[in-house]
């Protein structure tokens, strides 16, 4: 995934903001390949709010874990994401997320939620990002792509477009 400097420090800023609990955000723009006359690939990074402690608060016994070890998107806002995202012929290309006092791997937790269904992700063409934030600074992020071969999340790579 190519991202610009300006995007990395805005979800690194998002990261520490967030700090103990896990960031969370989507990144949306044309289809990949799609860069037009321009040559540039336009993409939107979008920080949201982790809803997950509201969630657990509510059903501790469906939402297990807090926004420390967990994030969730408010499935409406994710929604009205998507088809805004739609309305505008783009795609969600990735989604991002943070994992305090951690390294940045895809967990077991984060492939179940991104395939709900056990064989295929809900967005196999989105790329997830996972930062390592420790002590409240943003240590390194990589980047996990969907394997339809292998049925499974293999490290991508994460390039940063100097601005």
């Amino acid at each position: 995934m190519l991202l610009s400097s300006s995007m990395i420090e805005v979800m690194h800023q998002h990261a520490r903001d967030a700090y103990p609990d896990e960031c969370c955000g989507l990144i949306v723009g044309q289809p990949p390949g799609d860069a037009g006359m321009s040559g540039q690939e336009r993409m939107r990074l979008l920080p949201l709010r982790n809803v997950q402690n509201e969630y657990h608060e509510r059903d501790p016994e469906t939402y297990t874990r807090t926004a420390r070890r967990a994030y969730l998107i408010d499935p409406f806002e994710f929604e009205r994401i998507l088809e805004d995202a739609r309305d505008n012929n783009e795609v969600l290309r990735g989604i991002f997320h943070s994992h305090p006092d951690e390294e940045s791997y895809f967990s077991q937790e984060d492939k179940d939620a991104a395939v709900p269904f056990g064989d295929i992700p809900a967005f196999p063409q989105a790329e997830q990002i996972v930062m390592s934030v420790m002590k409240g600074e943003v240590k390194g992020a990589r980047v996990f792509v969907w394997s339809s071969d292998g049925k499974d999340f293999l490290e991508g790579e994460l390039v940063v477009d100097v601005e």
